[in-house]
Order: structure tokens, then C-alpha cells, then sequence
């Protein structure tokens, strides 16, 4: 919002002495101090920066400057605020999707980290079924870290064709989670 410059001493003091225009604002639009003071401070500050820095500005009152940018952040907010994102349905885990049934955290599996170390071996053997020893390797070195230039380097094998044989065990793996 407000730029990295600092107001100067006499912007200070020229936001100091209009400084109920803000109030006088979020009066007038019927919003409440304690929530939108926030908003609009900020656009008021550099409304000040603009008038005091531009002698074009000059030629307008400073409660045309400052509302007009108030109002510009003011709007800004409003359709932030009015996105879907912002406005999806929170589902709590601790109650049922319906009136009568069972809360999901009864329903949701806890995190069992053996259990999840095990499902991971199970995957990787039923993959490595299904590829190359080569890939295998290769599949094994990222699990574990490493980058495909490192891989490159340690298997002699140009980096291009690393990512292609990634690639191939990508569809395997794919093709085998759907089955």
C-alpha cells in the first residue's frame, strides 16, 4: 500500500492536522472504526505523500485527493473480501456432514506413521514390478533426495533421459494407482 519512503516532517505534520478526515469518512460511510480504520489509514498516508509531493495535485482540495483513495481501497476490500475463496462452507471434522451422523474424526483414519511407511514399501515394490532396474535406481536416489543432476552425474546418464525414464515411471505409477 504505502510506499517504502517514510513521510517526511511536514507530511507528518499535514496528516496530523487533517487526520479527522478519516474519521469523517468512515462516519460518513456508516463503517465502524475498530474494523475499517485499517483500511483506509493507509490510502490517507499516501493521499498526504501524493499532495505534498505533487504540485498537480495541489490544484485539488486534499479531501477530494484522500477520499477518492479511500474509497478506491475501500472498494478493493470489499471485492476482496466478496471472493469465493474466501467464502467457501467450513466443514468441521468434529461434527457429521448430516443432523444425525457420526462426526468425521471418528470416520477419518488417524496418521499411523508405520502404517504409512508400510503402504509406501507396498507401493514401491508393486512399482518396481513394473519398471526397469535402471529406473528403480533412479526412482530410489530421488526418494532420498537427491536432484536429477545428481543422478545424472552418479549414473552417467544424460540428464534429458532421467527425466524421460521419471517421466515413464510416473505413468507406471499412475496406471497402477487407478487399477
Amino acid at each position: 500500500m504505502l510506499c517504502e519512503v517514510p513521510l517526511t516532517k511536514e507530511q507528518q505534520d499535514f496528516a496530523a492536522e487533517h487526520h479527522g478526515l478519516v474519521y469523517k469518512f468512515l462516519n460518513d460511510n456508516h463503517l465502524p472504526e475498530n474494523e475499517f480504520y485499517d483500511v483506509v489509514i493507509f490510502p490517507y498516508l499516501k493521499a498526504v505523500q501524493d499532495y505534498c509531493n505533487s504540485a498537480s495535485a495541489q490544484k485539488y482540495s486534499f479531501s477530494t485527493i484522500a477520499i477518492r483513495q479511500m474509497k478506491f481501497r475501500l472498494y478493493d476490500y470489499f471485492r476482496t473480501q466478496a471472493r469465493r475463496k474466501r467464502n467457501t462452507e467450513v466443514i468441521s471434522i468434529h461434527l457429521g456432514l448430516y443432523s444425525d451422523g457420526v462426526p468425521l474424526e471418528e470416520v477419518l483414519p488417524g496418521q499411523d506413521r508405520l502404517m504409512q511407511e508400510f503402504e509406501m514399501q507396498q507401493m514401491l515394490h508393486d512399482l518396481a514390478s513394473h519398471i526397469s532396474e535402471q529406473q528403480m535406481k533412479i526412482v530410489r536416489m530421488k526418494g532420498y533426495g537427491y536432484g536429477i543432476k545428481e543422478i545424472s552425474s552418479h549414473e552417467k546418464i544424460p540428464m534429458k533421459r532421467i527425466q524421460e525414464l521419471l517421466e515413464e515411471v510416473h505413468t507406471v505409477f499412475l496406471r497402477l494407482c487407478r487399477e
